[in-house]
């Protein structure tokens, strides 16, 4: 009764806004879940998808027609959904101090592991995956490794030995009972088995939590082994070796000329370019083969008899091609016969790459299937920058451009602009802080581990932002090394690079503007003087702020240090 009243003695205006505030209450109460659910999602953590191949060469990314020598439609695609990144630089371009820089965030001196076989990483340092197991991630690693030492920071790992091989290739992995370690073989081709474990731990994971996985992969590695499947699958016949392929190494520091990793003289005739050594005449493998370099190809003892028939009758076609042209004159002259192995190199090298985009068209399916693509930061590089017969060389290890430059994309649907390519200077000391910043565990003890930089601001706006650096710092220390490059540091800004080679104490200086492909060293050229007492002082200011040892990386018949990994 009271009730009634009450409401009877309300006037209509005061009912009217009795009804609309009722109303509002009920679309507020209706919406709170909805709400809820858009601040949950706005604070959801990321998952993160690392992938890292090995030696991939930045001109052979196939996402545009500047990089694109063979179609690779999962590279085309993952670049058309994400970002590509066109300046970004390694700090030690060498498989395993790459990924030390990669993994801790800091420079070869800081992390303790400067080049291959001198030491384990010191697992105890501060690395990205430990992080974000401590946000909360779980963390997975399959594939290459590298470092000489068990995984830290990984939840579930299986690794190559060393480089591993291609052919049903081994996987170092933890005893059941978590003591200790074991090595097992797998039949399949190495790109395709790591992943299959990849994608079959995602199926097994906790999908309440958010993951981590890095997915390694050997190729393109030397020596270039494709899998049987994509043998024929690519023609180099409408490609031309790079402008400076026959380079005399004039204008240079004459140490270049030293250098060991050229495809006229340095490749190995059965291993590296596949020539069957029992169908060439044995009075002409003299001929075909430079003194050192006639490694027979260890891949062939771990195939089974059906794959390695498969395997000798193609590349039965390879050796019948080099006879033929031995015999006929059309080789012999040595420009011809480095112009048809680089060709060989490539078809091989290209033809590693097709499971690596099978790999990516494979993981990318997965996430869409699952429906967490969305909601999974992707991130694909390679270890370092490659030579394709740039300076008449492969491999890599000098601050030359093409080995200094190296491969990266980054997809997150809704926080990186699709379809874009990014022209901010970034290295690969900046990947472990984007990471950390991205799965929200960037606190202040994390972060100021790194000597890299978040990557996400320029991510997020394809800008560089302010206060952005004027120039990464690079060094290299394996000399005497398999490929005889120099101890040499340096620096790369916009325009220059500009490089000390401590083993024969002789400085470079390249204006990529002027001389993209690097053929004259100005550093005593007048007209840049001033350009390179100004690049001095950056390259010294550099090496300070990153706390570069002052006898660092030594000169010629310097031990290296046995650095202590320190931050």
């Amino acid at each position: 009764m009271t009730l009634t009243w009450c409401v009877r003695s309300i006037s209509f205006t005061t009912m009217s806004s009795l009804k609309t505030i009722i109303a509002g209450t009920l679309v507020l109460l209706a919406a709170s879940p909805l709400m809820a659910q858009t601040a949950s999602e706005k604070n959801k953590k990321p998952n993160i998808l690392f992938i890292i191949t090995d030696d991939h060469a930045y001109q052979t990314l196939g996402t545009s027609k500047q990089d694109s020598p063979v179609a690779l439609p999962n590279f085309n695609k993952l670049a058309k959904q994400g970002m590509v990144f066109d300046r970004s630089y390694c700090a030690n371009s060498l498989c395993g101090p790459s990924r030390a820089c990669i993994l801790t965030g800091r420079h070869s001196h800081m992390n303790g592991f400067v080049f291959n076989g001198q030491h384990p990483l010191d697992g105890s340092q501060p690395t990205y995956p430990k992080m974000l197991q401590k946000a909360g991630y779980q963390t997975a690693l399959f594939g290459k490794w590298h470092l000489e030492s068990n995984p830290t920071g990984f939840d579930t790992w299986e690794i190559f030995p060393g480089q591993g091989s291609y052919y049903n290739p081994d996987f170092i992995i933890p005893k059941p009972d978590g003591k200790g370690r074991q090595t097992k073989r797998f039949p399949g081709y190495a790109t395709d088995v790591v992943t299959d474990k990849s994608i079959q731990w995602l199926e097994n994971r906790d999908k309440d939590k958010p993951f981590l996985l890095v997915v390694g992969h050997k190729a393109p590695h030397r020596a270039w082994c494709p899998a049987l499947r994509h043998l024929g699958k690519v023609n180099t016949s409408k490609l031309t070796p790079p402008a400076n392929f026959h380079d005399d190494y004039a204008n240079r520091p004459e140490f270049l000329k030293k250098n060991q990793q050229t495809v006229a003289r340095h490749m190995a005739i059965y291993s590296d370019l596949k020539v069957l050594k029992d169908q060439v005449p044995e009075e002409m493998r003299k001929s075909i083969v430079s003194p050192g370099y006639g490694w027979d190809l260890g891949e062939l003892g771990r195939m089974t008899p059906e794959e390695r028939k498969k395997w000798t009758d193609y590349y039965a076609k390879r050796t019948k091609s080099l006879v033929d042209g031995m015999k006929s004159g059309k080789l012999k002259d040595p420009k011809a016969f480095a112009e048809w192995k680089w060709h060989a190199y490539m078809e091989d090298y290209l033809g590693c790459l097709l499971s690596v985009d099978d790999s990516i068209g494979r993981l990318m399916k997965y996430l869409d299937k699952e429906g967490i693509s969305k909601d999974t930061l992707v991130i694909y590089c390679g270890d370092q920058g490659f030579y394709m017969g740039e300076h008449g060389m492969y491999d890599k290890r000098w601050i030359f451009e093409e080995s200094l430059r190296m491969p990266l994309i980054m997809k997150w649907p809704g926080k990186i602009p699709a379809g874009t390519r990014n022209n901010t200077m970034v290295q690969n000391i900046d990947y472990a802080p984007t990471i950390v910043s991205a799965a929200g565990a960037d606190t202040p003890e994390n972060m100021n581990t790194f000597q890299g930089i978040s990557l996400l601001p320029t991510a997020f706006t394809n800008k560089k932002p302010d206060q952005w650096r004027d120039a990464i710092y690079y060094c290299f220390y394996e000399n005497p090394g398999e490929h005889n490059a120099p101890r040499h540091d340096g620096i790369r800004t916009d325009r220059y690079t500009l490089s000390y080679i401590w083993t024969s104490d002789e400085w470079m200086l390249f204006d990529m503007q002027k001389d993209p492909m690097q053929m004259k060293n100005v550093i005593n050229d007048p007209a840049y003087k001033t350009t390179a007492e100004q690049l001095k002082k950056r390259y010294q200011e550099l090496r300070k702020t990153y706390k570069v040892p002052e006898n660092c990386p030594g000169g010629k018949g310097t031990p290296i240090p046995k650095f202590d990994a320190t931050w």
